[in-house]
Protein backbone atom coordinates (compact mmCIF):
# COMPACT_ATOMS: atom_id res chain seq x y z
CA UNK A 1 0.00 0.00 0.00
CA UNK A 2 1.27 3.50 -0.57
CA UNK A 3 0.10 7.32 -0.35
CA UNK A 4 1.12 9.27 -3.09
CA UNK A 5 0.26 13.37 -1.32
CA UNK A 6 0.75 16.80 -3.36
CA UNK A 7 1.78 20.14 -2.49
CA UNK A 8 1.15 22.05 -5.49
CA UNK A 9 -2.72 22.33 -4.02
CA UNK A 10 -2.38 25.14 -1.91
CA UNK A 11 -3.52 28.70 -3.86
CA UNK A 12 -1.89 30.81 -1.20
CA UNK A 13 -0.72 33.62 -2.76
CA UNK A 14 2.77 34.11 -1.38
CA UNK A 15 4.91 30.84 -0.80
CA UNK A 16 7.86 31.94 1.24
CA UNK A 17 9.41 32.83 -1.94
CA UNK A 18 11.00 36.59 -0.35
CA UNK A 19 8.28 39.24 -2.30
CA UNK A 20 7.01 42.10 -0.46
CA UNK A 21 4.68 43.17 -3.06
CA UNK A 22 1.54 41.47 -1.98
CA UNK A 23 1.62 43.27 1.19
CA UNK A 24 1.64 47.13 -0.83
CA UNK A 25 -2.08 48.87 -1.18
CA UNK A 26 -4.15 50.63 0.45
CA UNK A 27 -5.90 49.78 3.97
CA UNK A 28 -8.54 51.36 5.74
CA UNK A 29 -8.84 50.44 9.64
CA UNK A 30 -8.23 52.46 12.91
CA UNK A 31 -5.09 54.38 13.82
CA UNK A 32 -4.80 54.98 17.35
CA UNK A 33 -2.44 58.01 18.76
CA UNK A 34 -2.67 57.45 22.74
CA UNK A 35 -5.62 57.31 23.95
CA UNK A 36 -7.26 58.82 20.27
CA UNK A 37 -8.74 56.33 18.06
CA UNK A 38 -9.37 57.58 14.16
CA UNK A 39 -11.67 54.65 12.75
CA UNK A 40 -12.06 54.40 9.00
CA UNK A 41 -8.35 55.59 9.14
CA UNK A 42 -6.70 54.97 5.66
CA UNK A 43 -2.75 54.04 5.89
CA UNK A 44 -1.05 53.36 2.29
CA UNK A 45 1.47 51.04 2.10
CA UNK A 46 4.28 51.58 -0.82
CA UNK A 47 7.58 49.41 -1.70
CA UNK A 48 10.11 51.89 -1.07
CA UNK A 49 13.27 49.16 -1.95
CA UNK A 50 13.45 45.52 -2.73
CA UNK A 51 13.07 44.82 1.15
CA UNK A 52 11.57 48.23 2.35
CA UNK A 53 7.91 48.96 2.86
CA UNK A 54 6.70 52.54 3.59
CA UNK A 55 3.78 53.01 5.71
CA UNK A 56 2.09 56.46 5.38
CA UNK A 57 -0.95 57.83 6.13
CA UNK A 58 -3.59 59.75 4.45
CA UNK A 59 -3.02 63.43 3.63
CA UNK A 60 -5.73 65.66 4.98
CA UNK A 61 -7.24 63.82 7.57
CA UNK A 62 -6.76 64.48 11.55
CA UNK A 63 -4.84 61.63 11.66
CA UNK A 64 -2.51 62.89 8.99
CA UNK A 65 0.13 63.98 11.35
CA UNK A 66 2.00 60.54 12.41
CA UNK A 67 5.23 60.02 11.08
CA UNK A 68 5.59 57.73 7.75
CA UNK A 69 7.60 55.02 8.23
CA UNK A 70 10.21 52.70 6.66
CA UNK A 71 10.29 49.04 7.73
CA UNK A 72 12.56 45.99 6.76
CA UNK A 73 9.91 43.14 5.59
CA UNK A 74 10.09 40.03 4.71
CA UNK A 75 8.07 37.35 2.83
CA UNK A 76 9.83 34.41 3.97
CA UNK A 77 7.16 32.34 6.14
CA UNK A 78 4.08 31.24 3.93
CA UNK A 79 1.20 33.71 3.69
CA UNK A 80 2.80 36.50 5.67
CA UNK A 81 4.61 39.47 5.38
CA UNK A 82 6.15 40.84 8.20
CA UNK A 83 8.91 43.08 9.89
CA UNK A 84 10.56 44.43 12.64
CA UNK A 85 13.01 46.65 13.09
CA UNK A 86 14.05 50.44 14.47
CA UNK A 87 10.99 52.32 12.71
CA UNK A 88 8.01 49.84 14.23
CA UNK A 89 6.76 46.44 13.78
CA UNK A 90 4.53 45.30 11.15
CA UNK A 91 2.16 41.90 9.63
CA UNK A 92 0.28 41.29 7.21
CA UNK A 93 -2.06 38.30 6.82
CA UNK A 94 -2.13 37.67 3.45
CA UNK A 95 -5.44 34.95 3.40
CA UNK A 96 -7.50 37.40 5.40
CA UNK A 97 -5.60 40.61 4.35
CA UNK A 98 -5.33 42.22 7.49
CA UNK A 99 -2.69 44.27 8.57
CA UNK A 100 -1.15 45.44 12.00
CA UNK A 101 1.36 47.96 12.51
CA UNK A 102 2.62 49.31 15.68
CA UNK A 103 5.31 52.61 15.50
CA UNK A 104 8.25 52.50 17.42
CA UNK A 105 8.82 55.18 20.37
CA UNK A 106 10.52 57.95 18.25
CA UNK A 107 8.21 60.74 17.65
CA UNK A 108 4.65 60.13 18.18
CA UNK A 109 3.93 56.53 19.18
CA UNK A 110 0.90 55.03 16.89
CA UNK A 111 -0.75 51.70 16.12
CA UNK A 112 -2.96 50.83 12.85
CA UNK A 113 -5.18 47.62 12.64
CA UNK A 114 -7.05 47.59 8.87
CA UNK A 115 -7.64 45.46 5.79
CA UNK A 116 -6.67 45.93 2.51
CA UNK A 117 -9.50 47.39 -0.03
Amino acid sequence: MSFVGCSKDDDTPNQGTGSIDVATGTFKGTISIGTTNHFNAILIVTKADNDLLKFQAKSGEPYSSVETKTIRAKADVPGLVDGDDAQGMFSYKIAEKKLTLVSSLAGTPYSFEGEKQ
